[in-house]
């Protein structure tokens, strides 16, 4: 079965996560399924994703390259067509009958493009139930709902302490998304000046915008600069290395996110074994599995405090605790809706 994939921006996010996770799935599985990428613009990761391809043997399922203009690659030659929010294509598919959104943006913003979808759109994929739920609300109308729940590849849930060596003398608070008010970057900062001063603690602050002069200058006024490592990105094989150094060092990964079509970042440190504090929104809920040890309210910066000194002071126990929330990211739950799909579609 041949795939295309389109989409708008090539980056080092979750979407090119999420289909390098899919090709592996697939691989692993021996599944006939070739996947192809075509991206609209490379925003620096396209070098990164092909890299990431070879180094892991998948060129034989999976294939990456720029789209230009007006031009799309041979179309009929694809059994599915998987567009992830790029509406800008959609009037150039309008004759096919395999052609299928994927919605995976949290942005309320970007997502409008719901309210006027061609009419031969199949159906609408998202990565999540209460995800789905919630664009059913919001969109009157649209065809079938499908869920592919995001996958953790195997790398993840091997990240185990691998000497005891030590790179950091402090625990590090880890922060792994873009900066912007969505993701609700300065929440975290706020959680992270309460232990300004514990000379047991560090900050790692990994996403668009950490290495940039705002960030920089706003870590200083907190007087959080000189125990932070910034990163404006890591390239697609050093995610798993960056969750196994958090994890030797008995850290936690922090989600303050106020929006999450799914929450991939997170369930890649809960495969790692590694405790989160997520903020309470329906797709963090689901991934801890309602465990309040991990959960706080939106606003709420001394709760988020309190919990936060709850996972540090009980590390080992909740890094247990968490690694049993981690069976449903297997590549297994993804393949068994991917079959799923494949027959309630007719394909």
């Amino acid at each position: 079965m041949d795939v295309l994939i389109i989409y708008q921006f090539c980056t080092f996010g979750g979407v090119e996560r999420v289909v390098l996770n899919r090709a592996e799935a697939f691989k692993k599985d021996n599944r006939d399924v070739n996947l192809s990428v075509a991206y609209l613009h490379d925003s620096g990761a396209l070098q990164s994703f092909r890299e990431y391809i070879h180094t892991h043997n998948l060129d034989d399922g999976l294939s990456a390259h720029l789209i230009s203009g007006n031009f799309l690659p041979e179309l009929k030659r694809y059994d599915l067509i998987f567009v992830i929010d790029t509406p800008q294509v959609l009037d150039r598919l309008s004759t096919l009958q395999n052609v299928y959104i994927e919605c995976h943006t949290p942005y309320i913003d970007n997502r409008q493009y719901l309210h006027n979808i061609p009419g031969n759109i199949k159906g609408v994929i998202v990565p999540s139930k209460s995800f789905g739920d919630l664009i059913h609300r919001e969109f009157v109308d649209l065809p079938p709902i499908f869920v592919f729940p995001n996958l953790v590849p195997d790398m993840f849930f091997e990240t185990v302490p691998h000497s005891t060596k030590e790179v950091f003398t402090k625990r590090p608070l880890t922060y792994f998304a873009r900066l912007d008010m969505l993701k609700n970057f300065d929440e975290a900062f706020r959680i992270f000046e309460y232990y300004g001063k514990n000379e047991d603690v560090m900050f790692i602050v990994i996403g668009n915008g950490a290495d940039q002069d705002d960030c920089i200058e706003d870590l200083k006024k907190r007087g959080l600069l000189a125990k932070s490592i910034l990163r404006g990105g890591i390239g697609f094989d050093k995610a798993p290395y960056l969750i196994n150094l958090v994890k030797q060092h008995q850290g936690v990964f922090i989600s303050p996110s106020r929006a999450e079509s799914f929450g991939l970042s997170a369930a890649e440190f809960i495969s790692g074994g590694v405790p989160v504090l997520l903020s309470d929104i329906p797709e963090h809920r689901a991934l801890v599995e309602n465990d309040e040890h991990f959960l706080y309210p939106l606003g709420d910066i001394f709760t988020g405090q309190q919990k936060m000194d709850f996972l540090l002071k009980n590390w080992v126990e909740l890094s247990h605790q968490v690694a049993e929330f981690s069976t449903k990211f297997r590549a297994k739950t993804f393949l068994e809706a991917w079959d799923r799909f494949i027959l309630e579609s007719g394909k």
